[in-house]
């Protein structure tokens, strides 16, 4: 007997079919949206912006070293302590090509290094398009990592209740969403707060498997459910409350399949300028530097963010990672951190050189930045590891990116027991930078969002009481820079 499809079973399967693929399909901006026309034009549509977020609270102090402070030392850490650089580890000649350091990389400011580890990104800084910022927190700072994440994802400290994310805003209320199949996307296990709010954008969780929408492994059977999805929405159905909202759904979910498909996320044949280095080791067969076959998932995610960055209309894309929470058995030069920094550095390198490949305008149009919930204490703790703290660093690179070393250096940085390593509550790094200046300037400069649109994106970013774009003294009596001229 032949299956009578009703209307109501028809939108019942739409909502599960939606659901099944778990990916969120995007949809076009509601009118409540558009208010961004009001606030000035549409910014320009192609910049891109790559985010990682680095889950846990990475140890700025051992990723860009103040080896000029005297605090940093053996005493405070004793296991952790990564010595200043020598002839070997400057800058000048220092490629992905040179043996492995066990000293800081010298950045070239006579009191900042970076990790040992970031060697494959240093081709990257001489090239004058990485941002080293140091210190960098919020005021009242969260040392919890739920509290923080959410902080730093929703773009307004100490508000919990907001749940839209700060690059959903900035794409959403900027109008950049308008008539894009992927104004922004995820590629990790769930959709990041930085990406969450009333409209759906699209997460995938495992880019393998999207394509088979979950039925299937067979190219006919997946043919059929596409065929009969698209049939279906051509369908005419009186109007009805949430029908329009539901079949967009439906019509977005299939608008990304197509996408997925022509964007090839399944190929990997994408290498370095030597035609033999894959620039994404997701496998024995890409393995050519020799990583852990445990990284491979990770730079999975980072070649389908990058792929989907490259070859459509998307404007943010991203992923995480994880095991920054080191209360033990963190390492120095070598260990666990120091396989982290190595992941962090080949992705900034592996994209630069991937977009560069693609066309000449393409990195000068992306923007990479790194986030951190907070940074680690300043004396290593009795397991050989690092505690929750305060202020850590941010990482952005980019063709237009004003590269260099920012809040690390001599001037800036207060030397000495009681200076900038102590200067928060004793045992934490103070902040000199909020990361809503950062931000602010990415979204504004790089983006294209008007002040207007800016003041939406990040609540109070213009209040002169926070001094996010002039710097001053802070709400809570910290002094910070202001916005730091980065695009």
């Amino acid at each position: 007997m032949a299956t009578i499809l009703t209307r109501r079973s028809f939108l019942d399967r739409s909502m599960r079919l939606a659901l099944t693929a778990a990916a969120s399909a995007t949809l076009g901006v509601p009118p409540a949206l558009r208010r961004a026309l009001a606030a000035g034009t549409i910014p320009a549509s192609s910049k891109k912006v790559f985010f990682i977020f680095l889950r846990g609270g990475n140890d700025g102090l051992n990723t860009v070293i103040p080896w000029g402070d005297d605090a940093y030392n053996t005493t405070n850490r004793p296991t952790l302590y990564i010595p200043a650089p020598d002839a070997a580890s400057s800058l000048k000649g220092l490629a992905p090509s040179a043996p492995d350091l066990t000293r800081a990389i010298d950045l070239g400011n006579g009191f900042a290094g970076l990790h040992p580890g970031f060697k494959e990104a240093i081709p990257v800084y001489n090239a004058g398009q990485l941002a080293v910022i140091h210190r960098v927190g919020y005021p009242r700072q969260s040392r919890s990592h739920f509290d923080s994440q959410k902080y730093w994802e929703n773009g307004v400290p100490r508000d919990n209740l907001l749940g839209s994310g700060l690059f959903y805003r900035a794409v959403m209320d900027t109008g950049l969403a308008e008539g894009r199949a992927f104004p922004a996307v995820s590629v990790q296990s769930k959709n990041p707060l930085l990406l969450r709010g009333p409209q759906a954008v699209t997460n995938l969780s495992d880019p393998k498997r999207y394509d088979a929408l979950g039925v299937s492994n067979n190219a006919t059977d997946k043919q059929k459910l596409l065929d009969y999805m698209a049939s279906e929405h051509s369908i005419e159905y009186p109007a009805k409350d949430s029908r329009d909202l539901l079949f967009s759904t439906g019509r977005g979910l299939r608008e990304s399949i197509d996408v997925l498909k022509s964007v090839g996320v399944g190929k990997n044949d994408i290498f370095d300028t030597d035609g033999k280095t894959h620039l994404f080791p997701i496998d024995a067969a890409s393995n050519q530097k020799g990583y852990s076959s445990g990284w491979y998932s990770y730079f999975n995610k980072v070649k389908t963010a990058a792929q989907i960055l490259a070859k459509t209309d998307a404007v943010v894309a991203g992923t995480e990672i994880g095991g920054f929470d080191t209360h033990s058995n963190q390492g120095a030069a070598t260990g666990s951190h120091a396989n982290l920094m190595k992941q962090i550095a080949w992705t900034i390198y592996a994209v630069r050189q991937y977009f560069n490949s693609v066309n000449s305008t393409l990195w000068d149009n992306t923007v990479i930045v790194t986030l951190s919930e907070f940074g680690r204490t300043s004396k290593e703790n009795g397991d050989e590891g690092t505690d929750h703290a305060e202020a850590g660093p941010m990482l952005v690179a980019g063709g237009k990116v004003k590269g260099g070393v920012y809040q690390c250096d001599g001037v800036s940085w207060k030397p000495g027991p009681q200076g900038a390593m102590f200067g928060a509550s004793g045992r934490y790094l103070s902040r000199a930078v909020d990361y809503r200046s950062v931000f602010g300037e990415i979204i504004r400069d790089h983006m294209g969002a008007s002040p207007a649109q800016l003041e939406d994106v990040i609540p109070g970013y213009g209040n002169p009481r926070e001094f996010l774009i002039s710097g001053g003294t802070s709400l809570d009596g910290v002094k910070i820079a202001g916005e730091l001229g980065l695009i």
